[in-house]
């Protein structure tokens, strides 16, 4: 079993298990909404696997028809590159400090759109093994933004899709509210 697939399979049965029918809302203030997330398209095509936590701040009016939210994440992904006499191992945390403006839609309560940005700070650690073995280690900030949905399949069960860049291109994941 891939991780995917796993992580797939982990997603669907808690929802199962951890959600009721109800008519579900949207993202709504002072609540904290957290989950899982696997993202594509990251460097050399890597595969990320992470998650992230937001809550929201402000009332649907305050700044504009939106909530104003912040939030945590943080991923990790992998790749690796055998060549003769050698390997070349690549790997990175990127932990994100953002905020999004998530639009309410009165006609679809149970769908969430929002766009944000990010500030990210990524630890890097790269090693070549082989002939002339080395290893190096960096970290930097970048700022990265996001347009994203989510599915309120019950009040407390959403599953989330974003693009973004910065630090992932496509994600997808399961959101509950806590």
């Amino acid at each position: 079993m891939t991780l995917r697939s796993a992580f797939t399979s982990a997603a669907v049965l808690a929802a199962l298990i951890f959600t009721r029918p109800a008519d579900a809302q949207g993202f709504t203030t002072g609540a904290i909404y957290a989950g899982p997330r696997i993202w594509t398209g990251n460097l050399n095509g890597a595969t990320a696997i992470g998650v992230q936590a937001e809550k929201g701040l402000t009332a649907p009016g305050k700044y504009g028809q939106g909530i104003i939210s912040a939030g945590l994440g943080v991923d990790w992904y992998s790749w690796d590159f055998a060549y003769p006499g050698g390997k070349y191992e690549y790997s990175v945390v990127p932990i994100q400090a953002f905020s999004n403006y998530h639009f309410v839609v009165k006609s679809q309560p149970k769908l969430d759109p929002y766009a944000g940005l990010a500030l990210v700070y990524s630890v890097v650690n790269a090693t070549v093994t082989g002939i002339g073995s080395t290893s190096a280690n960096a970290s930097g900030t970048d700022i990265a933004g996001q347009v994203g949905a989510r599915w309120f399949f019950s009040e407390k069960f959403a599953a989330q899709a974003q693009a973004g860049f910065g630090y992932g291109t496509l994600s997808v994941g399961a959101t509950w509210k806590f």
